[in-house]
Parts: C-alpha cells; structure tokens; sequence
C-alpha cells in the first residue's frame, strides 16, 4: 500500500524501506526478526513513514527546507565527534556507501528536530513525585529476576562407547536418592573434587544451557531431576532453594529520570502528530493506483 498525505505521495518504495531499517534495528539489538513479527514491522513502517512526512511538511511549511549546506556541516560535525569518516561508519554500522543513505536521514531529523523544538521545547525534569509513581504504577518492570540454587552429580563418559553404561548408572543413582540416599554424599562418592562443584549456587534464566535451565527451572524445591543430557555427559540435579522476584527498591535503579523524560517526549510529539492529522489528510491507496489517484 501506498499513501497520499496532504497531497504528497509517497511510494511503496519508502515503507519497503523503512521496514527493512526496522528489521534491522531489531535483529542489532539481538531480537527475533523472522517472518511471523512482519505485519508488526509493516505497521511501525506504515505509522513511521506518516508521522515523518506530516512533521516535515509542517516543518518546511513554516520555515522553508533546511540548506544542503546545513547538512553537510552537521554530518561533517559527527564524523569528527566520533574520531573521524573511518570511526563514525564503524561504530554506527554503516560504510561509505550509505553515505546518500545517512545524508538523507540526517536532513529529515534536522528538518523535523526544528519543528518540534518550537513546538514542545525543553520539557521540566521529572520531580521526585513524578518518580515516585512511576516506579509504584510501573512496578512489574523494576523486579528482580527468579533465582535457583541448584547441586549437581555429574558424570563425563570417557568414551562414546561409556555413555550407555554412565546413563545407566545416572539411572540407578538416581532411584537411590529417591529411596533415600543423600544426594551430596552420593555426588561425592561420583567424583566431585569439593562441595563447590555439588553446589552450583544461585543461578538466573540466561544463565546456563537451555536444556539445564528448562529443568531446573521447573523444579520444586528438595526435588530431583530426571537424568539430564548435556554435551558434557551426564547430570542429576536437586533443587536446594528459590528466590522469587521481588520489587528492587528505587535507590537501587538508575535511568527512572531518564525514561520518565522519554515517555514524556514521546506524549508530546504524539499530540503534535494528532493536530497535524487533524488539520491535513491522509489517503491509503494501492500502490499501482497512486499515480492515477494523485492526478486525478
């Protein structure tokens, strides 16, 4: 689909584009970007897209289009904050080629950055009141993580040939602890050179293989696992204690102000956008229509 704002088209090409930049985003920050999150991204791109050009048009209405001269000075001040040409496609993942690419970007932040600091200006810092219940309204963000303390036996096969007799062995231990048997007595009695490899201690999701942590983590504690297969060898594991999340006090997080302002922000920039939605027009039409509907 393809839009006509205020009389602007704008082409399929530009939400193509704006949707594989936010695919990119995501897949930098470590997140999944397959297939089944893309009308997700379609619609970030659709709403970017609109909002963008509605602040431009705005912009450039009342105070006429930022020089190329202006941009050039402004891309030629971030290379050198960040060390140099070489320094600043490094540490922003881009490379010289895109440099029509981040010219072009530059302008449109420049052109919508003006707007905006006409509009909204500089916000007041959160008050300490303002903190306040943002923690207390926001509390499920700001708990501790789940943590497991775990003991282990463990055997490493020697050979490919000594996995069955170990898995076999894993077997009959566990049925003995589970009839009866201490569970560090018999760790100690398979191998374990001192309690800090019985006692793996306080363990967070993340923070192990997977094929450990879905065990553990669905343990009871005083519980002793199956046998569980690693790439190691072999391992029972019995549950020794839990602690459950809990709120981290406020004193103990950093960046509350921070977020607050941002969220702020973005309040502010979201009425701007709804006036200027308002007052001018957006049409959704089929791409291969857009030329006919523009003339028409």
């Amino acid at each position: 689909m393809a839009y006509i704002i205020n009389g602007e088209k704008i082409e399929d090409s530009v939400i193509a584009d704006e949707f594989e930049s936010i695919k990119d985003h995501y897949q930098s920050m470590g997140e999944v970007v397959c297939c089944d999150r893309d009308e997700e991204f379609w619609e970030y791109a659709r709403t970017n897209v609109i909002n963008r050009t509605l602040l431009e048009q705005e912009s450039n209405k009342r105070f006429g289009e930022v020089e190329d001269a202006a941009v050039d000075a402004r891309f030629e001040e971030l290379k050198a904050e960040h060390g140099g040409e070489q320094n600043f496609y490094d540490n922003t993942g881009f490379n010289a080629g895109d440099a029509t690419v981040i010219w072009k970007k530059l302008k449109s932040s420049m052109t919508v950055d003006r707007l905006l600091e006409e509009e909204i200006g500089e916000l007041p810092e959160p008050t300490e009141e303002e903190i306040r219940s943002h923690y207390e309204e926001n509390i499920d963000r700001y708990m501790s993580q789940e943590e497991i303390r775990v003991s282990q036996i463990f055997i490493e096969p020697s050979s490919h040939e000594a996995a069955r007799e170990a898995y076999v062995e894993m077997r009959k231990l566990r049925e003995q602890i589970l009839d009866g048997k201490d569970f560090d007595e018999a760790a100690k009695e398979h191998g374990a050179d001192d309690d800090r490899e019985i006692d793996l201690g306080y363990m967070k999701q993340g923070e192990t293989m997977p094929e450990v942590e879905a065990i553990t983590f669905s343990m009871r504690i005083g519980e002793i696992s199956p046998v569980v297969a690693t790439h190691y060898g072999f391992h029972l594991f019995k549950m020794t204690d839990r602690r459950d999340p809990e709120p981290i006090p406020l004193e103990k997080i950093e960046g509350i102000p921070e977020q607050l302002a941002l969220e702020k922000r973005n309040e502010a920039v979201e009425k701007v956008i709804e006036g200027l939605k308002e007052k001018g027009s957006v049409e959704e039409v089929p791409g291969e229509e857009l030329e006919e509907s523009v003339e028409s």
